[in-house]
C-alpha cells in the first residue's frame, strides 16, 4: 500500500526508500541548497540521512523521470523513475560493501522487477526472460557459463517449472521440474533425433549443514533402465 508523507508518496510493501519526512540536503539545478524537495520541479541531487543519494530529475517533489540513486550501501539503480519508484526502464547493480553481486537490466514496476529484463550473476550465468513482482515468472532462458548448459521454458514464483534442459551438444532433455530440476514424465532427445522416454524420480537427502541439500535424481526409461545422477543444491 501507500502513504503520503509531506506530499511524498512512499511504497510500504515494496520496501521501496522515499524521501524521508525529516531534512536532507538537495541541490537544486540552480545550484541552490535546501533542506527537502518538497513542491520542487527540475533537476537536483539529494542525499539523505541514511547516506543514499538521488541525482536527478523531481516533479512536485517526488523522483519522477531520469535519475541514478546510489544507495548506502553501495547498490546502484540508473533509469526510470515513478512516484518516488523505480518504474519503466532501468539497470540496477547490486554490489554491497563493494561486493558485485550481480547487475539487472529490464523493465520494473512498483519498485520490483516486472517484464522483460536481464540478470548477470557475478559467475556470468545469465538468466534472460519475463519477470513477476521481482522473480523469474513466464517465459525465460537461463544459461550455465560453466557448462554451457541451459534452462529454456516456463518459470514460476523464481523457479524453473516447464520446459528444455539443453546440453551443449544440442542433447535435451524435455518435460516438469521442481526445485529447478526434472521430475516427472519427460523424453531425452539426442542428436541422431533418438528419444528416450521415461520419468524423474527426486530423492532429497539431508546435506551436512541446513542450508544445503543433495538432490538424487533416478531416470526410469520405459523399458526399466535406469540412471543416478545427483546434484548438490545450495539454497
Amino acid at each position: 500500500y501507500q502513504r503520503r508523507v509531506h506530499g511524498i508518496i512512499t511504497n510500504q510493501m515494496s520496501g521501496e526508500p522515499g524521501p524521508p519526512a525529516e531534512e536532507y540536503t538537495l541541490v537544486t539545478a540552480a545550484n541552490e541548497t535546501v533542506k527537502s524537495s518538497r513542491g520542487y520541479s527540475g533537476k537536483g541531487l539529494a542525499t539523505y540521512p541514511n547516506g543514499d543519494k538521488y541525482d536527478g530529475e523531481f516533479k512536485n517533489g517526488i523522483r519522477e523521470g531520469k535519475g541514478k540513486y546510489i544507495y548506502a550501501s553501495q547498490d546502484e539503480y540508473e533509469g526510470d523513475f515513478h512516484e518516488n519508484l523505480k518504474h519503466g526502464i532501468g539497470k540496477m547493480t547490486y554490489k554491497p560493501k563493494g561486493e558485485l553481486k550481480g547487475v539487472y537490466y529490464g523493465y520494473w514496476e512498483n519498485g520490483q522487477k516486472h517484464g522483460e529484463g536481464v540478470f548477470t550473476f557475478p559467475n556470468k550465468d545469465i538468466y534472460s526472460g519475463m519477470w513477476k513482482f521481482g522473480k523469474k515468472d513466464g517465459k525465460g532462458t537461463f544459461i550455465f557459463e560453466e557448462t554451457k548448459m541451459k534452462y529454456v521454458g516456463i518459470w514460476s514464483d523464481g523457479n524453473f517449472v516447464q520446459g528444455k534442459w539443453i546440453l551443449p551438444n544440442g542433447t535435451f532433455f524435455e518435460g516438469n521440474f521442481e526445485g529447478n530440476q526434472p521430475k516427472g514424465k519427460g523424453k531425452w532427445v539426442f542428436k541422431k533425433k533418438d528419444v528416450s522416454y521415461g520419468e524423474y524420480i527426486q530423492t532429497i537427502e539431508a546435506g551436512a549443514t541446513e542450508a544445503q541439500k543433495t538432490i538424487k535424481l533416478e531416470w526410469k526409461t520405459c523399458s526399466g533402465m535406469e540412471q543416478h545422477i545427483i546434484f548438490t543444491v545450495i539454497e
